[in-house]
């Protein structure tokens, strides 16, 4: 009766978070779905990431070990994505990576801080004089 019809979701860098947002919900009975914090934001790009490199990673094994015949078209586009990565010391990679962490922990620290005075204001605001 109905005929599937392919579908790509195309959009700009600053619209792909509430595509992802909207993305979360589609396989839920309620189809109901919640903002990430910025933690587990991170921790999700890290595992999708993990899961990626993880996917190139079987498949260069495979076919160094001869198993699938190498396609020229992934090979140039693997170099092309290896030569694009900037040539950092892992030291100072290491202290980029933790500078912006503690800055997002003092951020998600300094919003907690302030719901906090702010609930803090309301009760005393509400007790009756």
């Amino acid at each position: 009766m109905f005929t599937p019809v392919s579908v790509d979701i195309t959009s700009y860098d600053s619209e792909q978070t509430g595509v992802e947002v909207l993305q979360q919900g589609k396989y839920k009975p309620k189809r109901t779905t919640s903002v990430q914090s910025d933690l587990s934001k991170v921790e999700s790009a890290s595992t999708n990431l993990r899961q990626m490199l993880q996917t190139v990673i079987e498949y260069v094994d495979n076919v160094m070990a001869g198993k699938v015949q190498a396609d020229v078209t992934v090979g140039r586009n693997l170099l092309d994505l290896v030569s694009s990565i900037p040539k950092i010391d892992p030291e100072e990679f290491e202290n980029m990576l933790n500078a912006n962490m503690k800055d997002l922990l003092m951020v998600m620290y300094l919003a907690n801080l302030t719901r906090t005075q702010l609930l803090l204001n309301e009760k005393i605001n509400s007790i009756p004089a």
